[in-house]
């Protein structure tokens, strides 16, 4: 597969690949959109801002996809222009990793003399399997967050509590929000780009073009990886919802030690405020054995509600 010398202009450049039938095209300086249109005819700058197109000898798709970008996940659109000799596919400057793997894979199968159509659908396929890895790849994180989730629980019937605290929780609770927003990013591109496959394949019916590619099989395999989506979605919704339990239950466990302690010295306190109030004849007062005879009712008064809480069994 040959790639000519990129044509630089001042915010992008184009890729001259599969012998000129694919112009890839990086960024979108207007000076490389204005070449592109006076050597093939195809109005680029109207493409990128019209979605879907059929207008003349080209039909323009525009897609959508979730590349990995430093680190972090965005969310790039993408714009292919296809005609009977070439196609045209516009990225940001950074560059799209499905293209790349699209790219790679032609190279791989030796398809440099696949039409523009065939490569429309190289690229579409290539951009659904990436994000059918990136699901997948999610789908184990929530395996992981599952089992320690369940550690976590289980320990909360354990003298191992005291080693889960909140911050555990908010930290898990923030990690499946990404994740949930991630998945969103997911379902609305494999959405649009199931989209762009029909409008493909009902744009370029009948026009006679070069065209080896299922392009129904295509379609069927984007839409296949939608339940894919919603499943890893469902459980990210019920981790979230498991996590949201385990924090009530240790903040139960925590109003339960302080209501137990109340409980305990509330009789204390009682018998205190009692026997501190200011009367002028309190008989008790004079007796030899009454601060003895206190300690011991005020331990008696004391355990009387803790043995109710645990015969109650709420100190389970």
């Amino acid at each position: 597969m040959k790639t000519t010398e990129p044509q630089l202009a001042r915010q992008g450049h184009v890729d001259s690949l599969c012998e000129g039938r694919w112009q890839r095209v990086l960024g979108g300086d207007l000076e490389v959109l204005e070449r592109l249109r006076g050597d093939y005819g195809a109005d680029l700058r109207e493409a990128v801002t019209t979605p879907f197109n059929s207008g003349g000898d080209f039909v323009t798709i525009s897609v959508s996809c979730v590349d990995r970008d430093a680190g972090s996940y965005r969310e790039t659109s993408i714009v292919l222009v296809v005609g009977k000799d070439v196609v045209i596919t516009i990225e940001p400057f950074s560059g799209c990793a499905p293209l790349d793997l699209a790219l790679a894979r032609m190279e791989r199968d030796g398809r440099a003399g696949d039409s523009p159509i065939e490569i429309a659908a190289c690229v579409l396929e290539s951009i659904a399997d990436t994000t059918d890895e990136l699901v997948t790849n999610l789908s184990g994180s929530t395996e992981r967050m599952m089992t320690q989730t369940s550690s976590i629980l289980r320990s909360l019937e354990t003298k191992r509590a005291r080693e889960f605290g909140v911050s555990d929780v908010t930290a898990t609770q923030q990690e499946l929000a990404d994740m949930e927003e991630l998945l969103s990013y997911c379902m609305e591109s494999q959405l649009v780009l199931a989209e762009g496959g029909r409008h493909l394949r009902t744009l370029t019916r009948g026009r006679g073009w070069e065209n080896r590619t299922d392009l129904e099989r295509l379609l069927q395999d984007i839409e296949a990886i939608e339940p894919h989506i919603d499943f890893v979605h469902d459980r990210v919704r019920l981790l979230q919802q498991t996590n949201n339990l385990a924090l009530n239950v240790k903040q139960n466990q925590i109003i339960k030690v302080f209501s137990v302690v109340t409980a305990v010295f509330l009789p204390v306190m009682l018998l205190s405020t009692y026997y501190s109030m200011n009367f002028e004849l309190m008989p008790i007062l004079n007796w030899q054995y009454a601060e003895p005879m206190i300690i011991v009712l005020s331990f008696i008064f004391a355990m009387l509600p803790l043995l109710y809480v645990r015969w109650r069994g709420w100190l389970r």
